[in-house]
């Protein structure tokens, strides 16, 4: 490797039973993190190493020290049938490119969705966004028995990291409420993220509630302490969410009416207050939409993921037409502008996650229904993407930079 170049490991997606018990809404091929290497110079990546055999591993972080990745399983049988979703924990030698398991743990919630940790990497958070399926019970109700659907609880988990990197006790596991739009997607609360900014201060957006969790992270009783709920648009699903660091504002992707918004977070109240709400959406490129809302006669297209150039002037987002959007931010009003759309070529309509590298010069798009993941140039002066080079991967959804200079 030259001295600028690093390294990016993706996950992806297992076997995925969204809304079928038998057949499977997507044959996820993912068993293991893939580890590539990236040259600095081009972004051009290759696979070298793939780690020990996980489930399903379709979300990870790196600590900052590099030296840790940890990965939640997005599935509901981690460990044994029913369990939920699960945590793995990895050292990485930033030699060779090595991943060795430390240990594993129960995520205590269902479809693990999301994985990140706070500034000192000290505590995992984990947004456990839960399955669409139910289960029946009776209940004694004045003296008679009463039908009660159960769902599973959409959860954010607080787990402590060990001395040796691996995942330790679980300290919080705070319980999310709220219904929606879809009788489906929409029946239970549904975190599919968690987020924390360097005061501590949390963003979990909750797609099923169509409301965002503001919390901050207690460090004295090892808690998130809940500020407030902001209540979004119904049917909106808020899904994945960014900090504008040195601001007081935060992006919020939604995923079922796909639009891009930007609050004010205002730290004394706790509370988040609406400033732009934008589309990425074209409606001139039919039948590319991957979405689950024909039973309300809508054809949009879902929001996925949102992610903030170094910069911090140019905000990208992505939707499942495969359709990438750039945006500026406005750092003294935090309004939004819609700049660009770039229509990916060769990557299908399902895309998942974005990463942007430390010098902004190249953004990585990970497509799950034709396996490839896409190096795209970043223009510094316009934000202009221009696709350079791709890779094959086993249904690749969400990847994540490791550098060695910064071990």
């Amino acid at each position: 490797m030259k001295e600028n170049d690093f390294y990016a490991c993706f996950g992806g997606f297992g076997i995925q039973h969204w809304g079928n018990i038998y057949a499977p809404d997507i044959e996820g091929k993912c068993h293991a993190l893939t580890v590539c290497t990236v040259d600095g110079d081009t972004g051009e990546m290759h696979p070298i190493k793939e780690g020990p055999e996980v489930l399903s591993p379709s979300t990870l972080v790196v600590s900052p020290d590099q030296k840790y990745i940890y990965a939640g399983s997005e599935d509901k049988d981690f460990m044994q049938r029913g369990y939920g979703g699960g945590l793995s924990a990895f050292t990485f030698d930033m030699e060779t490119g090595d991943l060795r398991m430390i240990n594993q743990s129960l995520a205590y919630g269902s479809s693990t969705a999301y994985i990140t940790l706070d500034k000192t990497g000290k505590y995992i958070f984990v947004a456990n966004h839960g399955s669409k399926f139910v289960c029946s019970r009776y209940e004694m109700v004045d003296g008679t028995l009463q039908p009660k659907v159960i769902h599973d609880e959409g959860c954010v988990c607080v787990f402590k990291v060990r001395e040796d990197g691996g995942i330790g006790e679980l300290v919080d596991r705070l319980v999310l409420e709220g219904t929606g739009a879809h009788p489906i997607e929409h029946a239970s609360a549904h975190p599919h993220s968690i987020l924390l900014d360097d005061q501590d201060f949390a963003i979990i957006p909750n797609k099923g509630g169509d409301n965002i969790y503001v919390c901050k992270f207690n460090r004295e009783s090892e808690k998130l302490d809940v500020l407030s709920v902001y209540k979004s648009e119904f049917g909106s699903s808020p899904r994945h969410a960014c900090f504008v660091p040195g601001t007081p504002y935060v992006l919020v992707q939604n995923e079922y009416d796909g639009h891009l918004c930007s609050y004010a977070l205002d730290r004394e109240a706790g509370t988040l207050t609406r400033i732009s709400r934008l589309d990425t959406w074209m409606p001139e490129l039919q039948g590319t939409e991957f979405h689950l809302m024909k039973t309300m006669k809508q054809t949009h297209p879902w929001g996925i993921d949102v992610q903030l150039h170094p910069n911090g002037r140019f905000v990208f987002n992505n939707n499942t037409q495969g359709i990438l959007g750039t945006f500026e931010l406005n750092r003294e009003t935090g309004e939004l502008t819609l700049l660009h759309r770039h229509v990916l070529e060769g990557i299908g309509s399902m895309t998942r996650g974005l990463q942007i590298d430390k010098s902004g010069r190249f953004l990585v798009a990970t497509g799950v229904m034709n396996e490839k993941a896409v190096v795209l140039s970043i223009n510094a002066e316009t934000g202009e993407l221009t696709q350079t080079s791709n890779v094959e991967l086993p249904t690749p959804t969400a990847l994540r930079f490791i550098y060695p200079q910064q071990a």
